[in-house]
C-alpha cells in the first residue's frame, strides 16, 4: 500500500512539474500561438502588443510591428465555427499569396513620415485594416492620406483617433467607414468604462479567475470542446445562396442581435445616440475646418445574400441561431434587416454629410457572379475590396469633395 501511495506521489509531482514546465513554455510562445486559442484569453491584446493606455484614449496596435500573412483558400474566421463544415468544393480558388507590411510607429498601415497636411482621411474597423488584403480599398486613392483603422472598433473609438491624429492636419476629406455588424454594439464601450473608471487594460480583467490566464487550462479547454463538438458535429453551414454560380456562405451570430431590431428600438437605444453623437461631432469638425465627412456604410454579408437564399434555407437559418439565448428573437430578423441602413442614411441627410451606401455595389456584383467575400469569414476578399474601391472612387469623383486617383 506504502509503495503505491509513493508511486502516486511521485507521479502527480512529474504531473505537476510537467504542467509548470508547459504552462512556462507556453507562456512564452503566447504571441505565435493560434489565434483561435489564444484570442478570448484576458492578456490577449497586451501579450500581442496592443497598447492598451494611450494618451487619446484608444487602442492602438503593435508599433513599427513587422507583419506577414501567407493567405490560402481556405482561409477565414468561421472555419471553427459551430455548425460550419467547410469543404474543399466550397472554397473559392485562387492562387495562395503573401501579404507583408511594417506598421507605422503608432501602429497603423501609413508610410512615414506621416504629412504634417492630408488630403484624404480614412476611418474604420478590420474591414479598413484589410490585414490579410494586397490591396486594400483605399490603397493609393489619395497622394496625401492617412488611413486610422483599427480592429474591433466603433465611431467612438475612431473618433478619438481621427481627434487626436486626423485633426490637426486638416484633411479636405474624412471616409468614415462604418460597418453594420457591430460598430453599433462596439460604441458602447468607452462610454461605460467612462461611467465606471475603466481603461482598455482593465476591461479583460473583469470577472476572471486566475486559471483563465493558464495557457495549459485553455489549451486543455479548447482541445475538449473541439473533441466535444466533433463527436456532436452537425453540420447546419454553409447555406446555399441561388446566385450563379450559387454561393457557399456562413453567417455570423454576432452580428444579428441589432440587426432584428425595429426602427423604434434601434433608435431608442442609447448605442445608437452614442453612435450618432460621435459621427456628428466629427462632422462638425471637419466642416469647421473647411472639409468634408464622408459616411460610408459596409453591409454584413447576410443583408447581401439573405435574399438569395430560399425559404428552406432561411428557416434553417433562424432554427438553428434561435437556439442561441443571446441572438433569440430571429423571426423579426426579415422585416427588418434593412431597418439600420435605413437609419444611417436618413440621420446623415439629416445632419448633411454625404452617404455612401456599399450595399448596391456588393448586390450588383453578387448578381453579376462575383464572389465579394471569403467563403468562411465576415470579410471581403480581394474582390469585395476591389467593389469597395471602385465605388469610392466614383463617388469622391461624382462629387465636389476633392480626391486624386
Amino acid at each position: 500500500m506504502r509503495k503505491l501511495v509513493v508511486l502516486a506521489l511521485r507521479a502527480f509531482v512529474i504531473a505537476l512539474f510537467t504542467a509548470i514546465l508547459l504552462e512556462i513554455v507556453l507562456q512564452l510562445a503566447f504571441p505565435y500561438l493560434p489565434k483561435v486559442i489564444i484570442e478570448h484569453m484576458p492578456q490577449y491584446q497586451e501579450r500581442i502588443g496592443y497598447d492598451l493606455e494611450t494618451e487619446h484614449g484608444a487602442r492602438q496596435l503593435p508599433a513599427l510591428q513587422a507583419v506577414d500573412y501567407f493567405i490560402t483558400p481556405p482561409t477565414g474566421d468561421l472555419y471553427s465555427y459551430p455548425g460550419a463544415c467547410v469543404s474543399q468544393a466550397d472554397i473559392q480558388p485562387f492562387e495562395p499569396y503573401g501579404v507583408s507590411f511594417k506598421r507605422d510607429s503608432r501602429g497603423f498601415r501609413n508610410q512615414e513620415p506621416w504629412p504634417d497636411d492630408v488630403d484624404l482621411v480614412v476611418l474604420g474597423d478590420s474591414f479598413t485594416a484589410a490585414e490579410i488584403i494586397q490591396r486594400p480599398y483605399w490603397q493609393g486613392i489619395a497622394e496625401s492620406m492617412l488611413v486610422l483603422a483599427l480592429p474591433g472598433s466603433g465611431t467612438v473609438e475612431q473618433q478619438l483617433l481621427f481627434d487626436y491624429y486626423a485633426l490637426p492636419r486638416k484633411p479636405k476629406t474624412t471616409v468614415l467607414a462604418y460597418f453594420s455588424g457591430n460598430d453599433l454594439a462596439d460604441n458602447g464601450y468607452i462610454p461605460w468604462m467612462k461611467s465606471i473608471g475603466l481603461t482598455w487594460r482593465d476591461l479583460p480583467h473583469l470577472y476572471k479567475h486566475a486559471h483563465d490566464y493558464s495557457m495549459v487550462f485553455r489549451l486543455a479547454q479548447y482541445l475538449a470542446d473541439s473533441l466535444r463538438k466533433a463527436s456532436q458535429r452537425t453540420c447546419h453551414y454553409p447555406l446555399v445562396a441561388r446566385t450563379e454560380p450559387p454561393t457557399p456562405v456562413i453567417f455570423y451570430r454576432y452580428f444579428l442581435p441589432q440587426l432584428r431590431l425595429n426602427e423604434e428600438h434601434i433608435l431608442e437605444t442609447h448605442l445608437m445616440q452614442h453612435t450618432k453623437t460621435s459621427i456628428s461631432e466629427i462632422a462638425a469638425a471637419m466642416k469647421a475646418a473647411g472639409g468634408e465627412l464622408v459616411f460610408m456604410y459596409i453591409p454584413t454579408k447576410i443583408e447581401i445574400y439573405w435574399d438569395y437564399l430560399d425559404d428552406e434555407s432561411k428557416d434553417k437559418f433562424i432554427a438553428t441561431e434561435s437556439r442561441d439565448y443571446a441572438v433569440g428573437g430571429l423571426k423579426y430578423l426579415e422585416p427588418n434587416l434593412h431597418v439600420q441602413r435605413r437609419v444611417m442614411r436618413e440621420f446623415a441627410e439629416e445632419i448633411g454629410i454625404a452617404f455612401l451606401d456599399l450595399t448596391p455595389a456588393l448586390r450588383a456584383a453578387v448578381q453579376a457572379g462575383t464572389a465579394p467575400y471569403f467563403v468562411a469569414d465576415t470579410h471581403w476578399n480581394q474582390q469585395g475590396h476591389d467593389i469597395a474601391r471602385n465605388a469610392l472612387l466614383g463617388f469622391l469623383n461624382a462629387t465636389t469633395l476633392e480626391s486624386s486617383s
